[in-house]
């Protein structure tokens, strides 16, 4: 049997290990060598922007969605306070309104009983004119003054 050679992809343990560098040693390969070496460099840098890319998005997001949080707890904390004040307004109101309405319903039994009074008084005047007038002789030659009071 003949031995293939090993696929170009085709890594033993042995022989491969991972890179661990940081992105400082691998900018020291030299440039335009066009190795596969740099070709996995360039590769390692592109994830590791990618990466790097992914990861500040994630923290401005979270950072986004906090600030959205703290401003919907800002908003109902006004809205409640809103509420607070508009239902003591509304209780002032309503207390005016009941006090406004007793008001008026005091003059209205005040205006009645003053035009019962009134009409009492009307009558009263009435049968003393008429007592005056039938124990005053009608023929008296003296005109009557209706305005003079005695």
């Amino acid at each position: 049997m003949i031995a293939m050679p090993p696929t170009p992809f085709h890594f033993s343990p042995s022989t491969f290990e991972p890179i661990h560098e940081t992105p400082a040693i691998i900018g020291n390969s030299p440039g335009g060598s066009g190795s596969a070496d740099d070709a996995y460099a360039y590769g390692g840098r592109m994830a590791m922007a990618e990466d790097e890319r992914r990861r500040r998005r994630m923290v401005s997001n979270r950072e986004s969605a906090r600030r959205s949080r703290m401003r919907k707890q800002r908003q109902l904390t006004e809205l409640w306070a809103q509420v607070v004040h508009l239902r003591g307004t509304n209780r002032r109101l309503l207390d005016d309104l009941n006090r406004a309405m007793r008001g008026c319903s005091d003059m209205c039994c005040e205006n009645a009983q003053l035009e019962k009074e009134k009409a009492e008084l009307s009558t009263k005047l009435e049968r003393l004119m008429q007592a005056q007038n039938a124990t005053t002789p009608s023929s008296s030659s003296e005109p009557r003054d209706d305005n003079s009071t005695e």
